[in-house]
């Protein structure tokens, strides 16, 4: 029987000392509850919207969030985005 290679996305990036606890926090709210708009967070935490975009910008920097000129819209993954194509592959 082939052995398969199980990639556990969620433990990447949770596990990611680059990331604060904050931008953990906010990227598994998108990631889970189907947040498609920034603004969309404010409702469910206390932060303000300089916090909300300060964590934007860390994702981005980390490469969880990507800008998507063609859609004008943000993408974000659970890996960051020079590992997107490569899981695609391994599937």
């Amino acid at each position: 029987m082939a052995k398969l290679k199980v990639h556990r996305a969620f433990d990447e990036f949770l596990l990611d000392p680059n990331l604060s606890l904050r931008a953990k926090g906010f990227l598994t709210m998108v990631l889970t509850n189907n947040i498609t708009h920034g603004i969309e967070i404010k409702g469910h935490c206390t932060d303000s919207m300089d916090d909300i975009k300060d964590t934007l910008l860390e994702l981005r920097i980390n490469k969880y969030i990507r800008y998507n000129s063609e859609l004008n819209i943000l993408e974000a993954n659970a890996v960051p985005y020079a590992k997107w194509n490569e899981e695609e592959k391994e599937l």
